[in-house]
């Protein structure tokens, strides 16, 4: 199996959903090919490519792109236990087990990683870390991507389905659905009459103690229920100042992910201190960082990021909602921000008025919850923004957050070679 066929097993489960342009098109594609799934000469073949596959679909969440790396790695003759017994195979090379921690990371709190998590790892590693680093953070992104356009592939069949016109109905089909009516209104007078009975019922005393009592149990539950909410809600509270909130994992997802760190909560600027883009930044500072280390994968990433904020509204033909292509840089420094980089030119405050409350929470689900989005959180997007504004979003919050996720990894690395001078 080539490397096209490796990618395209991946790529038909949305590429009709990112005809937004092209040129894009392409550069997406080419991105996933050569990241993923072209099998490097030496020190990082494909086998480990995949294994991480299978750890950054399931930090996500997503099932579908996991049985796919699954599918793929078995169909290329990849060692059994490292897929049945995950990150407890002995046979899995120390390196690449060790990535599991830092791919939780990157994944939900990168503003967390310290230079002390890449101390296990020796000094002559730095292409393994750095390429690591691009291959689990694309993975990731393309896990959000996929959790949330399947939704929107089964959302249009469900349109499509609509649509679909029944058959012209035949006479004794006619002469039944009358006959339904018939039965129908006989029961709803029936049920009726068993209605006035029941409130002549109700002028009776007894009947009325009867209801009391019913009432009074009926609050003692009530206040029973809103007593357990409660406690639960401050117990939540107590687990969240401790640090971290769990989800219940799926058990396919638990054998290949890290038990610290498997979900997202909030930066809290009171307790860490963000990393200002004055300090380090993407432009200045990560991009040169990989491209030293990884440049070709730096190439292919920063080809799909240059068209990808290229595109502009003339790109759609449907009617604009809200012209989220003008809202790009607004959008990036919002990502940047929730995860702990903090853009010194950059007014949140100012910025409500073009990203509305609703808007940011479209956003924030995007790039903190992607696993977790349901249909209605789809058709909520779909109120505000059309389809076309919607894919255009997760392809713009995805690639924001992963641009955030390797600004931490290549700050971290930045210090850990200090410290190790």
């Amino acid at each position: 199996m080539d490397e096209d066929s490796l990618a395209n097993e991946i790529l038909k489960i949305y590429e009709p959903y990112l005809s937004i342009s092209t040129e894009y098109n392409k550069a997406f594609n080419d991105l996933i090919k050569n990241i993923i799934f072209k099998n490097s000469e030496g020190s990082f073949p494909l086998q480990y490519k995949l294994f991480y596959g299978f750890m950054a679909s399931s930090t996500i969440g997503c099932e579908i792109l996991l049985d796919d790396f699954i599918r793929i790695y078995s169909a290329l003759g990849g060692d059994k236990s490292w897929i049945e017994k995950g990150l407890e195979c002995e046979n899995i090379p120390e390196h690449v087990r060790g990535m599991a921690t830092i791919n939780n990371i990157l994944a939900h709190k990168p503003w967390v990683m310290d230079w002390r998590h890449l101390a296990p790892f020796k000094k002559d590693l730095a292409f393994f870390l750095f390429q690591s680093a691009m291959i689990l953070t694309t993975i990731q992104r393309l896990a959000s991507i996929i959790s949330i356009l399947n939704l929107l592939i089964d959302n249009d069949e469900k349109k499509e389905d609509k649509k679909i016109e029944p058959n012209k109905k035949t006479e004794t089909e006619t002469e039944t659905e009358k006959e339904k009516i018939k039965d129908e209104k006989k029961e709803k007078d029936e049920k009726d009459e068993k209605i006035k009975d029941i409130k002549d019922k109700a002028k009776d005393k007894k009947y009325e103690v009867k209801k009391k009592n019913r009432k009074e149990k009926h609050e003692e539950q009530i206040q029973k229920v809103i007593s357990s909410i409660k406690k639960k809600n401050t117990e939540n509270k107590e687990n969240e100042n401790e640090g971290e909130n769990t989800i219940v994992m799926n058990k396919k997802f638990q054998k290949y992910i890290s038990e610290l760190i498997v979900s997202y909560s909030d930066f809290n600027p009171h307790i860490i201190k963000y990393l200002s883009t004055e300090e380090f930044s993407w432009i200045e500072d990560t991009r040169i960082y990989f491209s030293n280390s990884v440049g070709k994968d730096m190439d292919y990433l920063d080809k799909e990021i240059k068209i990808l904020e290229s595109l502009n509204s003339d790109t759609i033909k449907n009617n604009i909602k809200i012209n989220i292509f003008n809202l790009k840089e607004a959008i990036e420094k919002y990502i940047s921000l929730i995860f702990g980089i903090k853009d010194e030119e950059y007014n949140y405050h100012n910025n409500n008025e073009s990203l509305t409350v609703e808007l940011k929470r479209i956003i924030k689900k995007i790039a903190c919850y992607p696993g977790q989005i349901q249909e209605q959180d789809l058709a909520n997007c779909l109120k505000i923004i059309n389809k076309e504004e919607l894919i255009y979003l997760v392809l713009l919050v995805t690639s924001a957050k992963q641009k955030t996720s390797l600004t931490f990894f290549a700050k971290v690395y930045d210090d850990f070679r200090d410290k190790n001078l």
